[in-house]
């Protein structure tokens, strides 16, 4: 993995550290949680929920979401480097 890269993984860790990603994460869950659905009144209010939990839905997802890619960085690195030699 080339530093540039590292460095972009490296900035999203040391976010996932900070109390303040916590406090952010633990508020969108409990916005997550407000939602309901039965209380929308027609199509249009539908489809605006569904839109903000897709992006709530990424945003708590998030984290996971680096740590699966830059496995994958690594395993791919990994490979390379060994089928090279």
């Amino acid at each position: 993995m080339d530093k540039e890269l590292q460095d972009y993984y490296d900035n999203y860790f040391s976010l996932f550290q900070h109390p303040g990603w916590k406090q952010l994460i633990e508020d969108l869950e409990e916005t997550e949680s407000s939602f309901n659905i039965l209380n929308l009144k027609d199509a249009k209010e539908l489809h605006y929920a569904q839109g903000q939990l897709n992006i709530l839905n990424q945003l708590l997802n998030w984290q996971e979401s680096m740590n699966v890619a830059f496995d994958s960085n690594e395993s791919d690195a990994s490979y390379h480097s060994t089928n090279l030699q």
